[in-house]
């Protein structure tokens, strides 16, 4: 399911566009595919670079939604609802991009409180010097 969520991540269909992607062998892919398991440094990637969640990754639990570019049409690869349902009406739509822009805003959030942790330790330890 991991390998699944990083080709929806990044818009790949298949394995070998994957492993072309990241420059590896389509048989490390596969081998990923059959342990269901990812190196960190690519699970990382696919984080920074497409902007997921590394929990959503890694919970085969939470659902993938994947939206076909700028059309009204957002299909589920995972759970229950049926893939290529479309969107009934423009306030579902609304919902929808409401929702994806308090996950941004919840990411930068993350990232700020990070960024804020890290310079409150570079600050002590820059004490040590002066």
């Amino acid at each position: 399911m991991i390998v699944k969520k990083i080709k929806v991540s990044y818009n790949i269909d298949t394995n070998s566009q994957l492993a072309d992607y990241f420059q590896i062998s389509a048989a490390a892919i596969d081998s990923w595919k059959r342990q269901n398991k990812v190196p960190e440094k690519y699970l990382f990637k696919c984080v920074n670079e497409t902007g997921v969640s590394l929990d959503w990754l890694m919970d085969e639990d939470k659902p993938t939604f994947h939206i076909s570019g700028g059309s009204k049409n957002i299909s589920q690869v995972n759970g229950s609802v049926n893939q290529g349902s479309d969107i009934k009406t423009e306030d579902e739509l609304d919902l929808f991009e409401e929702f994806k822009k308090m996950e941004n805003l919840a990411k930068m959030a993350n990232k700020v409180d990070f960024l804020k942790d890290e310079l409150a330790k570079i600050k002590e330890k820059l004490k040590q010097y002066i």
